[in-house]
């Protein structure tokens, strides 16, 4: 009996040290085949002909998402989460967890117009430089248009966030008495994302990864499965099996209904109309910009065209809440809600690197089209300001 036990100790133990090594001999593997991933998916992002034109060497832009890739996050109340501090070559994240933005025109940050950009990755603006995000192209038109004013753009925005999340954020500067005079969202990706990933319109985005991890500590059945789900091995196993059945190694995502896509229509057009309710009260202007991505866009470049039809799950989602909230009766008369899923029409060149984020030259156009309007906000009453249309810079970027 003792002699049974022995062996099966020895068995247990042994096959233990086993899973260990090779649980450290993945992790070992997987670090370097995610790092060299990165670097391989930029070089199909370079000959996209994406960043042509920007005075980027292709070393730069290769660091632009290795630093996109060490970007770390800690826990925030209320918002799930936000930026470690970062202190990267083409990255900057304060200890406040934004992203440094150009000011030109800040001259006194205590009496300056105070400008909030709120979104996700595409507000923070990921595949650009710090000096090339949405809100310093912006920051940067404004500056040339009206040089003596004294403006300070502020990007809030954060990888994932969710009109929920963004509408939070706002609240909690209102509270500390940080008081903006014009705040822009700019949404309609993240909440789609979400809503496919919850199967339910309106939870913050990896809401369910949340639920997941929630009263961990106090429930050991739960530690083991977080365990082996994060696991190198479990990793391993899963992605052997998918190249086995399906021959991807990637999980197959399918469509939602399109009773989702209604969902999330309803869910956007609330949280604009509880932001409305908070421009009134507090006397700023708001600006809720509905952003384009790959299927808005008429003319795909042939880069586009593959990120089109690598995720076209995600399609009758877009265009379903997209043409929802155009008709809805509440945002044909809110002066607040502007569509700019158009802004990329007339681009010739290739925009995007994924099925929503844009390069440089897309952050531009964005930025343009936003001061559009944003305009009759910064013109003095009594002075006229020389402005460059976004037509002239279209045709002036396609030539």
């Amino acid at each position: 009996m003792k002699s049974k036990l022995k062996f099966a100790f020895v068995l247990f133990r042994n096959v233990l040290i086993i899973l260990l090594l090779l649980e450290i001999g993945l992790g070992i593997f997987y670090s370097y085949h995610d790092e060299s991933g990165i670097d391989g998916n930029t070089e199909r992002i370079i000959a996209s002909g994406l960043y042509e034109g920007d005075g980027m060497d292709d070393e730069s832009i290769k660091e632009i998402f290795r630093e996109l890739r060490q970007q770390d996050m800690m826990w925030e109340p209320y918002l799930h989460y936000r930026f470690k501090p970062m202190n990267g070559k083409h990255n900057t994240i304060y200890e406040n967890g934004l992203r440094k933005t150009a000011n030109p025109s800040l001259k006194d940050s205590a009496t300056a117009l105070k400008i909030f950009c709120f979104g996700g990755s595409t507000m923070y603006s990921s595949g650009s430089r710090d000096e090339h995000s949405i809100p310093s192209k912006l920051a940067k038109l404004i500056h040339t248009n009206f040089p003596d004013q004294n403006v300070e753009v502020t990007n809030f925005g954060c990888h994932g966030y969710t009109r929920v999340t963004e509408n939070i954020q706002l609240q909690r500067e209102l509270v500390k008495n940080n008081i903006p005079d014009i705040v822009i969202f700019y949404d309609g990706v993240n909440e789609i994302i979400s809503a496919h990933q919850n199967n339910e319109a309106g939870s913050p985005t990896n809401a369910y990864n949340r639920k997941k991890e929630f009263k961990i500590a106090h429930s050991y059945k739960k530690r083991i499965k977080l365990m082996i789900y994060s696991s190198n091995l479990y990793r391993f196993v899963t992605t052997m099996q998918r190249k086995l059945f399906t021959k991807s190694a990637y999980k197959q995502l399918s469509s939602r209904s399109d009773a989702l896509a209604t969902d999330i229509a309803k869910n956007y057009v609330g949280y604009v109309q509880i932001s409305k309710s908070l421009e009134n009260e507090y006397g700023f202007k708001v600006f809720n910009f509905m952003q384009p991505n790959i299927y808005s866009k008429k003319n795909l470049t042939e880069a586009e065209q593959s990120y089109y039809n690598d995720q076209k799950y995600y399609e009758n989602l877009y265009k379903l809440s997209y043409e929802t909230v155009r008709k809805d009766s509440t945002m044909i008369k809110d002066s607040t809600f502007v569509d700019i899923s158009d802004v990329f029409d007339n681009a010739e060149k290739t925009v995007y690197f994924d099925f929503c984020h844009t390069g440089e030259l897309g952050n531009k156009l964005v930025a343009a089209r936003m001061f559009e309007y944003l305009k009759p906000v910064l013109t003095p009453k009594t002075t006229e300001a020389v402005t460059v249309s976004e037509t002239e810079q279209l045709t002036t970027i396609n030539q």
